[in-house]
């Protein structure tokens, strides 16, 4: 306010911030793209992968009980042959069993009649005495002639050997109920089928029907098997569609699951394959973190760059600050220098002309201080020199306001915008402080002000402004000093300069 400080140059923090957080950004962004298409690579790959599997083991399931239910169609339609009962026992199993109903995990064929009772067996000629009209399988079909091949849920012998049902219905020529032929297979068989493939930490595969009783469940689980899951999300799907996928938590055992899974067949059963989502991330995770960790270190090391640089920069516009300051202030008196004076005049009577609005400008010398000097020394006259200039700056408080030191004892002080009555309040306000101050050092000069003030136009120069405050001033030391003289708006037309 009075030219001891300048504005500092501002140092574009936030823009410079800005900048760098959005280039990390931007790259945290490519980062995340790529490890986001990684991510999605592993999960479309191992849908890929389970989709092929359960589609090999269902086509082998497939096929397996198709032959089976090949042999029960054989017998169901044999046993109505009428040339059958003329044929001797042995023959006659010959003819209706063959060789698939004796193969490994699969029971014996059963043919009952209407009422449940076994008439004959594939594995003996002469079968046992026992009734299955209470079982499922039985029931069905005698209530549906069109139920075709019937696989119950499991069940378990009195030998503790757990079994599904495979079995048909045998018609009269009227279509009328004639019994039924029915075989079964082990779980063993599904269960080896399992067991020969390699499943990933978390993943799992189950064989249900369409009414949701576990058939088979790897890894193998007895207590598991016959228990309903028909609260599985398959069956949301299913049957409008016969294949498909899904992720949920499994309700068997809460493991979160990539679900695959595809009807067998025809069969009414299907087959699900559960890849855990832990699994199927595994790798990716670790890329994740070694990735993540890189970039934010990275991202930390550009922030602490950043910031270094910021500081940097701040220190660097401090220091021309400090520079620009020292160039444009005087040393001794802490004001203004005479540059910058000519400088700010310049600006300032500019920008009155736009304004029309006033400049005024005092001139103060110190008056008979060579002599002092002389007497007293040059640090003494120093002392002085500091003196007055504090009495220039603690009056002048208006920012746009600037006290100079003119060079050797003379000062100078910038008014804009101010008319003769303020500039001239302010050139006694310096008077009256360095009479203050002269109550305690005895030996301070006084000063002499001339004062000038004009309406700057095209006319005029600031040149012509300084000239009217110098002859005012000269005319204060020829009415004998340690007063101020206010300029009649005119000047020297000579140009001379006149030191008393």
């Amino acid at each position: 306010m009075n030219g001891l400080v300048q504005k500092p140059k501002a140092v574009p923090t936030k823009r410079l911030l800005a900048l760098g957080i959005g280039l990390i950004l931007c790259f945290s962004a490519i980062c995340a793209a790529i490890l986001w298409e990684m991510a999605d690579k592993d999960y479309r790959h191992a849908k890929e992968g389970a989709t092929n599997l359960i589609a090999s083991i269902a086509s082998e399931i497939d096929r397996t009980i198709e032959l089976y239910d090949l042999s029960l169609q054989a017998v169901a339609d044999g046993v109505k042959l009428p040339e059958l009962g003329k044929i001797s026992p042995e023959l006659r199993q010959i003819v209706l069993f063959d060789r698939a109903a004796t193969a490994k995990d699969l029971g014996s064929i059963l043919v009952l009649n209407a009422a449940g009772d076994v008439t004959r067996d594939s594995r003996t000629l002469t079968p046992r005495a026992a009734n299955f009209a209470d079982r499922d399988f039985f029931r069905a079909h005698r209530t549906r002639a069109d139920s075709g091949l019937f696989i119950s849920p499991p069940w378990v012998t009195s030998d503790g050997e757990y079994l599904i049902s495979l079995s048909r219905r045998i018609s009269n020529d009227d279509g009328s109920f004639a019994g039924v032929v029915a075989g079964s297979m082990r779980l063993s068989y599904f269960h080896n089928l399992f067991r020969k493939l390699n499943f990933g930490a978390g993943d799992s595969m189950a064989l249900f029907n369409t009414d949701g009783v576990m058939v088979m469940r790897a890894p193998f689980d007895i207590s598991k098997i016959g228990q309903s899951i028909k609260d599985s999300l398959v069956f949301k799907q299913y049957p409008a569609r016969q294949s498909g996928s899904y992720m949920t938590k499994s309700v068997v055992d809460h493991v979160n699951r990539l679900y695959i899974f595809q009807e067998v067949g025809h069969r009414r059963l299907i087959i699900a394959e559960g890849l855990s989502l832990d699994g199927i991330y595994a790798d990716w995770w670790q890329q994740l973190w070694l990735i993540g960790g890189v970039v934010a270190a990275l991202g930390g090391f550009a922030i602490i760059l950043m910031f270094y640089l910021l500081a940097a920069l701040k220190r660097r516009a401090a220091a021309e600050d400090r520079l620009a300051h020292l160039a444009s202030t005087d040393a001794l008196t802490g004001l203004a220098n005479r540059r910058r004076l000519d400088d700010t005049l310049d600006v300032e009577w500019r920008r009155g002309m736009r304004a029309k609005a006033p400049v005024s400008l005092l001139m103060i010398d110190v008056d008979h201080f060579k002599a002092f000097n002389n007497t007293y020394g040059h640090q003494a006259g120093d002392a002085v020199l500091a003196t007055v200039g504090r009495c220039i700056a603690a009056s002048t408080k208006r920012a746009t306001d600037l006290g100079a030191r003119y060079g050797g004892e003379e000062f100078s002080v910038l008014l804009p915008g101010i008319g003769k009555a303020g500039a001239l309040e302010v050139a006694e306000k310096i008077r009256a402080k360095l009479t203050a101050a002269r109550e305690s050092e005895h030996e301070l000069p006084t000063v002499s002000i001339g004062l000038s003030c004009l309406v700057p136009d095209h006319e005029r120069t600031s040149r012509d402004l300084l000239k009217a405050a110098d002859l005012a001033l000269y005319q204060a030391k020829h009415e004998g000093r340690d007063r101020v003289v206010v300029s009649p708006i005119g000047w020297d037309k000579s140009g001379k300069r006149h030191v008393a």
